[in-house]
């Protein structure tokens, strides 16, 4: 075998060195890292996964929880006032919405017929009256038999039962108010023929207006009726009144039961049909004064407040609201000493860990 040429050897030796030269400088250069340890690990990925939150602790206190009601206002009484006789209508002088007196003529008949046997009827009263009276004097004086008296008697007395007939038909031309109140709704104008039981109008009496509840049975046991509610109308209007009936017996519908509010009404200014509310107190119960703001939405729809428990984890916990006041809301349902979020606890889930710093107390 032929011998390698001295320069070729000598290209190769050049060549192997320059590559152990480069190797080795890179290898040198390289700085050696310390490996980390497990608790610096801990501490960094610690402070990137437990996020800061500002919470407050929950004072619960002793209030007093009330149920607003909603009804609507009514008439103390109302009525339609019927016909009980026939006649044509010639008086309707009263207008709709007019105030009335018990026994203003609402509706007047014609009374031509009637007074025509008023004036039959009393003539048959003085006939009789005379025979009678000539038939007693007989008697006194022996002329004639006593049955001959009582016969005149009797005859009096049917043309007086004649009489007494008459005038309480034609008092029945005059259909009257049964009571004080209002002519609300007029049903019978002049010149409307009317026949036994129809309609002149409604009369309503308004002093005191009525205003109706429905309460649940639990509700109802905590209505008292000594103590006065307060009533809010739809107008604005804010007044109290008293409970003057409570029913024993429940709505088959809805198994609520009807509590009526009675309120002075003097001048007629609270109508019957409008919107009210009443507020009835239940009690008192353990309840917690927040901010309105610290209330969430969960996922399932129920209504409540996240704050962290003893191990700084978020919980939530589902809150009924049961009175508002001036500088927050009364609700229950938070768990003694809780710490509520007061911030960012709609980001926050149940179960995440968490470091609290402590706010306002509540």
């Amino acid at each position: 075998m032929p011998s390698m040429p001295t320069s070729v050897r000598i290209a190769g030796f050049i060549l192997l060195a320059l590559l152990i030269y480069f190797v080795g400088s890179a290898v040198f250069r390289t700085p050696v890292e310390e490996p980390a340890s497990a608790d610096s690990v801990a501490d960094a990925s610690t402070e990137r996964a437990v996020p800061q939150v500002i919470v407050t602790s929950a004072r619960t206190e002793l209030h007093t929880i009330f149920a607003t009601l909603k009804g609507s206002t009514e008439p103390d009484r109302e009525v339609t006032v019927r016909s009980e006789t026939m006649g044509t209508v010639i008086n309707a002088r009263i207008a709709e919405g007019q105030a009335v007196s018990r026994g203003t003529v609402l509706c007047g008949l014609d009374v031509e017929s009637r007074a025509a046997r008023i004036a039959e009827a009393e003539a048959s009263v003085a006939s009789a009256q005379l025979d009678y009276d000539a038939a007693r004097q007989l008697e006194e004086k022996g002329w004639t038999t006593s049955n001959n008296a009582a016969a005149a008697k009797a005859v009096l007395d049917r043309a007086e039962a004649g009489l007494a007939a008459a005038k309480i038909e034609i008092n029945k031309t005059r259909i009257t108010a049964p009571f004080d109140g209002v002519f609300e709704t007029r049903l019978a104008e002049r010149g409307d023929f009317l026949s036994v039981g129809a309609a002149c109008g409604r009369v309503v009496d308004l002093d005191p207006i009525i205003v109706a509840v429905d309460a649940t049975e639990n509700q109802l046991t905590a209505i008292n009726p000594e103590t006065p509610v307060d009533v809010e109308l739809a107008t604005g209007i804010q007044t109290t009144g008293r409970v003057r009936y409570i029913a024993r017996t429940a709505s088959a519908q809805t198994r609520t039961f009807r509590v009526e509010i009675e309120i002075p009404n003097p001048d007629n200014a609270i109508a019957a049909g409008l919107t009210a509310s009443v507020r009835v107190g239940l009690g008192d119960a353990p309840a917690v004064l927040m901010t309105p703001a610290s209330l969430v939405l969960h996922d399932d729809g129920r209504v409540g407040v996240r704050f962290v428990d003893a191990s700084d984890t978020v919980q939530f916990t589902e809150v009924s609201v049961v009175d508002d006041a001036p500088d927050g809301i009364w609700v229950t349902g938070i768990p003694e000493g809780a710490r509520l979020l007061t911030a960012g606890q709609d980001f926050l889930r149940e179960g995440v860990k968490v470091s609290p710093q402590r706010g306002t107390e509540r």
